[in-house]
């Protein structure tokens, strides 16, 4: 299940999404980054152009979504990088 809530960083959003099967997915574009925790990993996702399948298995992932040309500032690196 899908949840998002507001964040105390402006321009973000805090999400957390625990799939309950494995399978494939689809993430739509929208423009955004993603800083994402799952597995003890942290990865940068973003900003996507176009859609994107994910194969992967059930967890719980969690998240911050930055607002399209928030994350470069923060991170203090282009998006295209």
């Amino acid at each position: 299940m899908y949840e998002e809530r507001a964040s105390r960083l402006p321009g973000a959003v805090v999400w957390t999404n625990t799939p309950d099967a494995s399978g494939t997915g689809r993430v739509l574009p929208d423009g955004c980054m993603d800083l994402l925790w799952h597995e003890g990993r942290l990865l940068v996702a973003g900003p996507d152009t176009h859609a994107q399948l994910t194969e992967g298995t059930a967890g719980a992932w969690s998240g911050v979504r930055f607002f399209p040309g928030t994350a470069p500032a923060l991170l203090g690196v282009p998006a295209h990088e």
